[in-house]
């Protein structure tokens, strides 16, 4: 399995982009967590005690607004999908929901938890955000209510504000995924209890800093997007009532450059080209033969932004000299005639012929533009944006922008008032492309997309599938092919740990299914360390596969039959050597070259790989 493989499912859709476009024409420290500031925090958590505020009906009914909002939502997308709609009411106890939301009193808890358990079941399909939406409404509705003249709820604020400042001296002392998740986990109860808020919003921006990277070179993208042009075509044209009739070859070459722009993502793709023509213009009983050059620079502005790729109509500016080279009529004084006319109209007819150009190459480079503008720009849409959107996982801040030197992609994935990056990027070694990525944005966005959920082996291959085009070896099911299946713990169902020049992976199944058999909860968990070797790095894992029970190291007798299957099927992940000795791009970036990294490091959290182009010309040392 090769390393560049593991962030190519975070980069795809962004190098999809740029790679669209193509077919349109030094290390200083990384920056540590601020242990003021988290004292300070710290010390505000313990201010924060004597700040309780009881809540009250008014809270109740402002929660209730946001869940009736919600059910609406719900109701008007299952009204549009006929039958299967009608089950998804009936499984969800839907009727009881609005039967209990339309009375004036108090809702009765016991109906409504069994609504939610319903919600919270974590059957396929019901990570859509429709259903999200009133699963989150739905809790807290039922733990305001819960809490209001409630004389534990004050005990309970008190105890998560103290498990708060715990986790944060903990983090300040050694970042870690387990304090990170005890913090986020703090401030979501007192979000949902609607309780500090001031010490909320200074804990939110603590620790809230884009968790992602990416970094593409102006020289990169010019040289993805760069070819020759050699291309002989018909010429047919009226000017000034002549006919004209020959063949044009144009040689020339496209290439890139990016306009700064701060909000967006600007690609200005460039065309210098030169057209050799020679022709023969029908005028009356006059034949006119020329030999003419066209000297044309053409530009279409691309820009790519969290909604899509976009477009300007091209646009460009000719030159044409053109040089007569016979005038054949029938009579020697029409010759004469004609000859002195030429001399004349000539400079209009070559100011008419650059603009007639102009209008040409606009067209071609629109036409062409077109299909694959409106290809890349749906597959974002259809196969990156909406599935996101749609189950809720879009991250907050997805912002594209361009200087003169690169292409920016930054990213924050926080999902349900968790934690981001507590501290800055590393910084990274001036290259062709670089990734800085956080294990916060893994860490959160599997927790919102995986915790609870029930993922079956089929599914997750056709999506796989539907991605990038294929499925990898590594990915394809076992020999017997009986299907697997996994729900994945609520509680951290993945996570990710970057530190010491290697890394961790944990995924913590609550059940298993191997055809119809169930079998109990297991851990997952490998480690690797990087190494770098002549032809690049490589994670080389440290020891075997652990495979054990939640919160244990011994493994009973019936647990010992998951154990065996569940190490071997990680066993075709997880090999014992991750090679990453670079990648070639496929398609038309493939001239590119290879791409070489020269810096992979795994440390304060971030994974930060950079990559060096290597012309196909040349041989990798």
């Amino acid at each position: 399995m090769k390393i560049h493989r593991m962030c190519f499912v975070i980069t795809g859709m962004f190098l999809l982009l740029i790679a669209a476009v193509a077919n349109v024409v030094v290390g200083e420290e990384p920056v540590t967590a601020k242990t003021e500031s988290l004292d300070a925090l710290v010390a505000a958590c313990q201010e924060a005690k004597s700040n309780f505020r009881a809540l009250t009906d008014v809270d109740l009914k402002s929660i209730k607004a946001e869940l009736v909002e919600a059910a609406a939502r719900l109701d008007a997308r299952l009204k549009l999908d006929g039958a299967n709609g009608e089950d998804w009411r009936k499984y969800l106890l839907f009727e009881t929901l609005q039967k209990e939301l339309q009375q004036e009193g108090a809702a009765n808890r016991e109906s409504l938890n069994q609504v939610y358990q319903r919600f919270a079941s974590g059957n396929e399909g019901l990570g859509l955000v429709w259903f999200v939406d009133v699963q989150s409404a739905l809790r807290r509705f039922l733990m305001v209510g819960g809490a209001i003249d409630n004389e534990q709820t004050k005990t309970l604020y008190e105890q998560t504000l103290e498990k708060l400042a715990n986790s944060i001296q903990s983090f300040a002392a050694n970042p870690n995924t387990e304090d990170a998740l005890g913090i986020s986990e703090s401030v979501r109860w007192l979000k949902n209890a609607r309780q500090a808020p001031e010490l909320v919003a200074a804990v939110e921006q603590r620790f809230n800093n884009p968790n992602l990277y990416i970094e593409v070179s102006a020289d990169l993208v010019s040289a993805g997007i760069g070819e020759p042009v050699d291309d002989t075509s018909p010429v047919r044209d009226c000017i000034m009532g002549t006919d004209i009739y020959g063949t044009g070859h144009t040689i020339g070459q496209t290439s890139a450059e990016l306009f700064p722009n701060e909000d967006h993502a600007v690609v200005d793709t460039l065309l210098f080209a030169t057209t050799h023509s020679k022709t023969v213009g029908y005028h009356g009983p006059v034949c006119i033969y020329t030999d003419g050059t066209t000297c044309i620079g053409a530009r279409k502005r691309l820009w790519i932004n969290e909604n899509g790729i976009f477009s300007y109509p091209g646009v460009s500016n000719a030159v044409t000299h053109t040089c007569i080279t016979d005038i054949q009529a029938r009579r020697r004084l029409i010759e004469k005639m004609a000859w002195k006319r030429a001399g004349k109209q000539m400079a209009t007819a070559e100011y008419i012929a650059a603009r007639h150009a102009e209008q040409r190459v606009n067209h071609r480079i629109d036409a062409k533009a077109a299909d694959t503008l409106d290809k890349a720009d749906h597959d974002f849409k259809e196969k990156f944006r909406r599935p996101l959107v749609e189950h809720k996982l879009f991250p907050e801040l997805l912002r594209f922008n361009t200087d003169r030197e690169a292409l920016h992609v930054t990213s924050l994935e926080i999902g349900n008032s968790r934690l981001a990056a507590p501290v800055q990027p590393p910084h990274v070694t001036e290259a062709d492309m670089t990734l800085r990525l956080h294990e916060s944005m893994i860490n959160n966005f599997t927790l919102d997309a995986l915790g609870g959920m029930t993922v079956h082996e089929e599914k997750f291959q056709q999506a796989v599938i539907d991605m990038i085009g294929r499925l990898p070896e590594k990915m394809k099911g076992d020999e017997d092919q009986e299907p697997w299946a996994i729900t994945f713990a609520r509680r951290q169902p993945v996570s990710v740990t970057f530190a010491d020049d290697g890394f961790k992976i944990t995924i913590r199944g609550s059940e298993y299914y191997k055809g119809d058999t169930q079998h109990p909860a297991m851990d997952v968990s490998v480690t690797y360390k990087i190494e770098k070797t002549e032809k690049g790095f490589k994670a080389v894992r440290q020891g075997e596969i652990q495979v054990f029970p939640p919160g244990r190291q011994q493994v009973g007798g019936k647990e010992q039959i998951i154990r065996t299957l569940l190490t071997k099927r990680f066993g075709k992940v997880f090999e014992p050597e991750l090679l990453g000795e670079g990648f070639t791009f496929e398609g038309k970036w493939e001239k590119v070259g290879k791409m070489q990294p020269i810096e992979l490091s795994c440390r304060d959290g971030w994974l930060t790989i950079a990559w060096r182009r290597v012309p196909t010309e040349q041989k990798v040392q």
